[in-house]
Formats: C-alpha cells, sequence, structure tokens
C-alpha cells in the first residue's frame, strides 16, 4: 500500500504549524504504541490480555471509560474482513446537543448523555490499524450527529490516562488526531451515503446500510509521507 492521497493533499496545502501538530500526534502515536508493545506483547493484546476472542464480547470486559473527557472504547470481533482480527468502537459521550456535562463524581455513568459512536478502527492480528470505517445509527445506538458536529465531538475526545490502558489511551488520542484529515473525509462521505438513501430517519434504521464509509490505511507509509511533505517545507524534525 502507499500513503493516503487524502491525506497528501491536506499536508501539502496546510499551514507549517498545522504540519508541526500532525507529525508530532504522528510519532507520539507510534511511541506509545511500541510503548504498549513492550508492556502487553500488543496494543490488542493490552486489551485482551491473553483470553480466547469470543465473538461480539467486549475487550476489556467492561470498555475502556475516561469519566473526564467523556471519552469509551473496547475491541471486539465479529467479522471476516481480509486482514483484520477484530476493530475497536471509539465513542464519545455527550448530550443530544453535542454538548459535554461532567459525571457526578461519585458515579460512574454520565446524566443526560448518551455515547456517540464517532468512529471505528480495524486492527489485524498484530494490533496493527489497517482500515478506519464508519457505521450507521442502529449499528451501535447512542445520539446521531451530523459530520461537522461529529468531528467536533472527535477534536474533544482525548482518553486517559485510565489505570492500566495508560499506553492505549495515549496511542488513540494521538492516533485520532494524526488521521483526523482522513476521518473528516470518512465522515463527509458517511453522510453523503445516508442522504441518498432517502430520509434520514429511515436512512439511519435502514439495516442494510451498516458500514457507511471506510479506508484503507498503511500507518507507516502515512507517517513516512508526512515527514517527507515536512523535510520538503524545511521543517524541522519535532525533538
Amino acid at each position: 500500500m502507499s500513503a493516503s492521497p487524502v491525506l497528501r493533499r491536506h499536508w501539502r496545502s496546510t499551514s507549517l504549524a498545522e504540519l508541526n501538530t500532525a507529525l508530532r500526534h504522528g510519532l507520539s502515536s507510534v511511541d506509545a504504541f511500541e510503548r504498549a508493545t513492550t508492556a502487553s506483547g500488543s496494543l490488542l493484546q493490552s486489551w485482551v490480555r491473553g483470553a480466547q476472542v469470543v465473538a461480539y464480547e467486549h475487550y476489556p470486559p467492561a470498555d475502556v471509560i475516561d469519566l473526564r473527557s467523556g471519552a469509551q472504547f473496547y475491541y471486539h470481533a465479529h467479522r471476516n474482513h481480509g486482514d483484520e482480527h477484530g476493530h475497536l468502537h471509539v465513542f464519545w459521550h455527550a448530550t443530544a446537543s453535542g454538548r459535554r456535562r461532567r459525571p457526578t463524581l461519585d458515579r460512574t455513568v454520565w446524566k443526560r448523555t448518551a455515547p456517540t459512536h464517532l468512529l471505528a478502527i480495524a486492527l489485524d492480528a498484530q494490533g496493527l490499524p489497517v482500515n478506519l470505517f464508519t457505521t450507521n445509527q442502529w449499528v451501535t445506538d447512542g445520539h446521531w450527529f451530523d459530520a461537522a458536529r461529529t468531528l467536533a465531538c472527535l477534536d474533544r475526545c482525548s482518553p486517559g490516562p485510565v489505570t492500566g490502558h495508560e499506553h492505549a489511551c495515549a496511542w488513540l488520542t494521538h492516533f485520532l488526531a494524526f488521521y483526523r484529515p482522513l476521518i473528516a473525509d470518512l465522515l463527509v462521505r458517511r453522510d453523503a451515503r445516508l442522504h441518498a438513501h432517502g430520509p434520514l430517519a429511515d436512512a439511519l434504521n435502514n439495516r442494510r446500510l451498516d458500514v457507511l464509509s471506510h479506508r484503507r490505511i498503511d500507518w507507516a507509509a502515512d507517517l513516512d509521507a508526512l515527514q517527507a511533505e515536512a523535510s520538503r517545507r524545511g521543517l524541522p524534525a519535532p525533538r
């Protein structure tokens, strides 16, 4: 595979400051991934912890939930799709208007909120991310927001550190920021596909529409392309 054309176009036109931020997120995501691998054997094993993966079961069993940021994610496997072993569902808790409410300190749930699904990240058997995709509302429930509001939720989704999952939380935070331009494209294409299937309320419950948009990714190639663009534009390497 090669680097994402969507990312290449974005990085060619973005400011040096934004390019530098993307590069820092990219390198930090790799660093966190390596720390998770050192600690657990792989990113995937940081959630599974040697258990036999059972279809549709959540790993870890109670999900990774960060009450501070409103982020929630879990790993599971239930489909035979290329080199995918399973996928990570990423949520952000919001009210119906898209706002965030702080939880009560002595409670482990949010009041008047629901988990908004942002995207899913497919991993291979080694725990490497290989695909990004979006799903329809009936698949994950929760509030439904258009692409712009979902992206605003994504920008506030910075999980962790959650005890026992510090490296995975750091990886996800930086990974989402690194891939933000591609995720934005996925969300726009998600909404366009729904629009093509009639009234939104009907499309959101259309059982023939589950995965609405997806992109294969080559994480290493994308990071190489970003570093090459940064070098071409004379941006010093991050320290």
